[in-house]
């Protein structure tokens, strides 16, 4: 394999970005249609089948750009051995805890064979690290001990969201300016070391799914700034509204590119505030 420069370092990264959205969305409908986690009639496992399939030639697609022949072997022996089995690529196979998908753990064996020859710089890839990041602040930011109830607020989420990431990225801007104004839009959190840009949605009953849906949309639409090339919406839901797959098919059948990618966390609704208890019935008679 010829060696790389600078150019071939940007399309890793760019390659690598695809195929870990590629996974996120297969592993959310492996988890829907083969799991029986979905609530659509659409969610089965030849649909998720369909979807792992799609990595998977993904994969095919990437190996074959970047030359690396070995790899692509490999990739299409796989391919012909899930086609040939009964399950297909929707096969799975019993975990510590749950069932697992067989060829989804192969395809992320693959991916981690690419990032080798991309160099260190992309272990900040943002579908991988920051994302990961931002699914693991969910037990935090809803534990009791440390802030003593769940988030109540869109406040509550950004602060206690951003308090976790300063450990990782103490370049952090609270609140960003951007060098061009952007109507209607006023980001919640910037990481400049890796373009990224954060916004935070308060999801606390299902009414609102709709008005949330538009607020995301109508900030894709007006979002463009050379300073800042990546975008994640991070949605706190008090409880199970919408899946995020649900979410990830808005914005790409709305057109929103993969430059954009959202998350979803599950937390718990905030307790009812206590009001004046009642007196006993004796008490009420004999006023």
């Amino acid at each position: 394999m010829s060696t790389l420069d600078p150019f071939d370092r940007t399309r890793i990264g760019a390659i690598l970005d695809d195929l870990r959205q590629a996974e996120t969305t297969a592993d959310n409908e492996f988890s829907a249609g083969a799991l029986g986690y979905g609530h659509s009639e659409y969610d089965t496992p030849s649909n998720a089948a369909w979807h792992i399939e799609v990595a998977f030639l993904k994969l095919l697609t990437a190996v074959e750009m970047l030359g690396l022949n070995e790899l692509k072997r490999l990739v299409i022996e796989d391919m012909k051995s899930a086609t040939s089995e009964k399950d297909g690529f929707a096969k799975s196979k019993m975990g510590p805890d749950e069932p697992y998908s067989v060829w989804m753990g192969r395809y992320r064996q693959y991916v981690k064979a690419i990032e080798t020859i991309g160099g260190v710089e992309l272990e900040l890839s943002v579908t991988k690290d920051l994302t990961e990041i931002l699914r693991a602040t969910e037990y935090p930011i809803t534990d009791p001990k440390l802030f003593g109830g769940v988030p109540q607020s869109e406040d509550d989420v950004h602060r206690r969201i951003e308090g976790v990431l300063r450990c990782v990225f103490p370049d952090l801007k609270h609140k960003p300016q951007l060098t061009k104004a952007i109507k209607n839009f006023e980001p919640d959190t910037g990481l400049p070391g890796i373009q990224t840009l954060i916004e935070y949605k308060f999801l606390g009953k299902i009414a609102d799914v709709s008005i949330i849906a538009d607020q995301v949309l109508a900030d894709t639409r007006g979002y463009h700034s050379r300073d800042w090339t990546t975008f994640v919406y991070v949605i706190y839901e008090t409880n199970r509204f919408r899946p995020e797959r649900d979410w990830i098919h808005f914005l790409r059948d709305c057109g929103v590119p993969s430059s954009t990618s959202l998350i979803v966390l599950s937390g718990e609704p905030a307790p009812k505030k206590k009001g004046r208890s009642k007196p006993p019935e004796s008490q009420v008679s004999n006023a």
